[in-house]
């Protein structure tokens, strides 16, 4: 099985995604109970939780620049990486208030916070992913073209494209808002998702009489 430069984010991700639930519970845990103990646990989880993050958003980073996406893919796309920076930097500041300082209420709710914000994030990754394909080899990229984008993470250039992309990725995105907060260029509005809440929402529900009779339950 060989897997790509553009894999290791989907590979890295499921880390932060799993600390940081565990890490507002364990934090909210010690702030209503005063336990020691339960505090020092909260406090490594913060730290833990902010690397990993920064690993997984430095192989996103990379990964935004070798797949291929259409504009509304990209713009789903710059509002995952906005919103998982804006996670791994309050992951980060929480930790280092965390070194000096019990845990409290007010860390509790940035974790919940920044919980929420990771479970939209996470659900436009996966819409990036399921509806639009992106990151699918065998949908956008093939053959010569797979290899130019995006070679084995085996290969001996891969370290090399790895810190490239990273750092173009990083400047895509901070021009990208720059642009956007300025009112320069502008998202496509259904790439927040909204649209395709709505649009799941509205769906009629299934009735009985609707399914063939050969797929009904005996």
């Amino acid at each position: 099985m060989e897997m790509r430069v553009h894999e290791l984010h989907p590979t890295l991700i499921h880390a932060p995604l799993a600390l940081l639930p565990s890490t507002v519970v364990v934090d909210l845990a010690a702030a209503l109970t005063g336990n020691r103990k339960l505090d020092n646990a909260a406090r490594t989880l913060w730290w833990s939780t902010a690397a990993s993050g920064l690993l997984a958003g430095f192989a996103g980073m990379a990964a935004s620049q070798e797949v291929k996406a259409d504009q509304h893919s990209r713009d789903m796309m710059f509002l995952h990486g906005l919103g998982n920076v804006g996670i791994v930097l309050g992951a980060f500041g929480v930790a280092v208030w965390r070194t000096g300082h019990r845990s409290s209420l007010v860390s509790s709710l940035v974790g919940l916070g920044a919980f929420a914000l990771a479970t939209y994030t996470g659900w436009l990754g996966g819409e990036m992913v399921y509806t639009h394909g992106v990151g699918v080899k065998e949908l956008t990229m093939k053959g010569e073209e797979l290899d130019v984008l995006s070679p084995s993470l085996a290969s001996r250039q891969a370290p090399g494209r790895l810190l490239r992309d990273a750092v173009k990725g990083l400047g895509w995105l901070l021009g990208r808002a720059r642009r956007v907060f300025s009112g320069r260029e502008q998202l496509d509005p259904s790439a927040f998702g909204v649209t395709a809440l709505e649009q799941t929402l509205e769906q009629p529900a299934v009735k009985p009489e609707d399914i063939r009779p050969e797929l009904r339950p005996v």
